[in-house]
């Protein structure tokens, strides 16, 4: 029997986030104002998909390389990339091949939390660490837990053009699992997909571990900041071989100018 997230990434994948196509931009504009960067940098995105986050940072100058399990979706967005300077690869996210050769590794719309062990999910980590130019940046957007178990809308139907789309959600030991139902005249699909939760203090230590320093913690692509309660994101804004600091305070966290200015009882520097 195949994994989940094997069965799950198909063609069908796009209808159910269709409406996502045009908003790489706004998921990412305000996080690349946090790290210093330049046209013609490399970056990984890392579980690209059928590629609107490599189509968009492409746009912006970057040398993109995307990386996606998914055949169908990789297909798709060779398709959609036509005359890009984009190179598309099929690759397990826990295998990336590559080493030093990246000044940027995006990690975007939960694409962390895939396998049910610690010591495989992070591998991811250690292969991005291994990835990045010392020094470089990893943005890593993830759900908040707090906020899911706080705010778990259990039954959702939504009609998406002529497809219905019916999805049942549901927390069990520590992960949240969606059932996907898409409808379409007499044919009918059915997908599951599961996250493992990982909470702030959890994804801080696997991240720092492998030499990824958070440098931001925020609650939205609008780069807010980090509200366990009410932060939808998690997201991660993290360098390579950066001075390390301790975050003792998880209730609200932003960047570390901030804190170190205003909040310095948040963050605690590290001998």
């Amino acid at each position: 029997m195949n994994a989940w997230y094997e069965e799950h990434f198909q063609t069908d994948y796009i209808k159910i986030y269709q409406h996502r196509h045009s908003e790489a931009g706004s998921e990412l504009k305000d996080l690349l104002e946090l790290i210093p960067w330049k046209k013609g940098q490399s970056v990984l995105d890392l579980c690209c998909g059928y590629g609107r986050h490599s189509r968009y940072l492409a746009q912006l100058g970057w040398r993109v390389t995307g990386v996606d399990l998914s055949a169908p979706l990789l297909q798709e967005a060779i398709n959609l990339s036509l005359n890009m300077p984009i190179q598309y690869m099929r690759c397990d996210m826990r295998k990336i091949p590559f080493r030093k050769e990246m000044d940027l590794v995006v990690n975007m719309f939960t694409s962390f939390g895939y396998f049910d062990s610690d010591d495989e999910n992070e591998k991811v980590i250690e292969g991005i660490s291994h990835s990045l130019k010392d020094g470089g940046y990893f943005i890593m957007d993830y759900l908040n837990p707090t906020f899911v178990e706080e705010n778990l809308i259990p039954y959702s139907r939504e009609e998406v053009g002529s497809v219905e789309l019916i999805q049942y959600r549901k927390i069990v030991g520590g992960h949240v699992h969606k059932k996907i139902i898409i409808k379409s005249g007499n044919d009918e699909k059915r997908y599951e997909e599961v996250i493992k939760f990982y909470h702030l203090e959890k994804m801080l230590s696997m991240l720092n571990s492998h030499g990824l320093v958070v440098q931001n913690i925020l609650g939205h692509y609008d780069a807010s900041c980090f509200n366990s309660r009410q932060s939808p994101r998690m997201i991660f804004i993290c360098q390579k071989g950066a001075k390390k600091y301790e975050i003792n305070d998880e209730k609200y966290l932003c960047s570390i100018n901030t804190v170190l200015g205003k909040m310095s009882d948040v963050f605690i520097e590290k001998e």
